[in-house]
């Protein structure tokens, strides 16, 4: 039997204390929102996952990419990324555990109740629209050269994740395999990896998302950006720097250092071990320089 509603995230195991700070920030703003919450990962250990789960009931799930043998993303999806970016496609796969599953990226804090994002679209899938951003922001290349694109319209604003998908969606599992087929199709020519192919498929699915409840200036606003705090459901630090390394969050904060007083996995750079050593470093190269003069 299917649960109601799960919130899934995912990525490598180096973020698992920014995982942990959004599972408390979860429990803290929406504890009703879902049954679990749902952790793709790639080897979260077992003592971290233990932790987590003692906050809110949580499942992980070891990702198997179905991109190992891809050779021509290029550095923004390898890099600045990592593969670990295409776990979002798992949530349509996630369909046949769950009548409603909500993706959020973990560097965000929730500020408000999100309750609503329950409520079922007829078209079975919500996602958020960009202000600003178009389609043809999210590729790089001469994607619009490739014959089997030649009917996208690029300069349609563009759809943004986090999304919110319900089992009323039709064809999810074909919709999963689309997804990994134009993933793998253009590789070379992704940006805004997910993000561009799933523009797409609502294009050549003719999906009528339901984007009118789901907007940037709500449920993805940067800390930096001025805004009312009353309209405001989701702080997103997308971009650089993160909250955990460099943009301050008293939430986050706060959800840190309980993570560590758990005895959860800290980021190494935030140790007193790793800031010694970089004193240590600093020192030796000054004392090189002067030994040089």
């Amino acid at each position: 039997m299917k649960k109601n509603t799960a919130i899934v995230t995912g990525g490598t195991s180096n973020d698992v204390p920014a995982m942990a700070c959004l599972v408390m920030n979860i429990k803290d703003t929406n504890p009703t929102l879902a049954d679990e919450i749902v952790i793709f990962h790639d080897g979260i250990s077992e003592k971290d996952q233990k932790l987590i789960n003692s906050i809110f009931p949580t499942r992980f799930i070891l990702y198997e990419s179905p991109f190992n043998d891809v050779t021509d993303f290029g550095d923004v999806v390898t890099k600045y990324f990592s593969p670990m970016v295409f776990c979002k496609y798992e949530c349509f796969k996630l369909l046949e555990d769950y009548e409603c599953v909500i993706w959020t990226d973990y560097d965000v804090v929730i500020v408000d109740d999100l309750s609503e994002l329950k409520e079922k679209s007829s078209s079975g899938i919500e996602i958020m629209i960009s202000t600003s951003g178009h389609i043809y922001n999210a590729f790089q290349g001469n994607y619009s050269n490739l014959n089997f694109l030649k009917n996208m319209i690029w300069n349609e604003r563009a759809l943004y994740v986090p999304f919110v998908l319900c089992d009323t969606l039709r064809d999810y599992k074909d919709l999963y395999a689309w997804c990994i087929e134009y993933t793998k199709r253009l590789a070379q020519y992704l940006l805004l990896p997910e993000q561009a192919v799933v523009n797409l498929l609502l294009q050549e699915f003719d999906i009528k998302a339901g984007v009118t409840r789901i907007i940037d200036k709500i449920y993805s606003v940067h800390p930096s950006d001025s805004f009312k705090p009353s309209a405001v459901k989701i702080l997103h630090a997308y971009g650089q720097p993160k909250f955990w390394n460099g943009l301050y969050n008293e939430t986050w904060e706060k959800n840190y250092r309980h993570w560590i007083k758990m005895g959860g996995t800290p980021y190494e750079h935030r140790t007193v071990k790793y800031k010694l050593k970089t004193i240590k470093q600093k020192f030796k190269s000054k004392v090189q320089k002067i030994i040089k003069k």
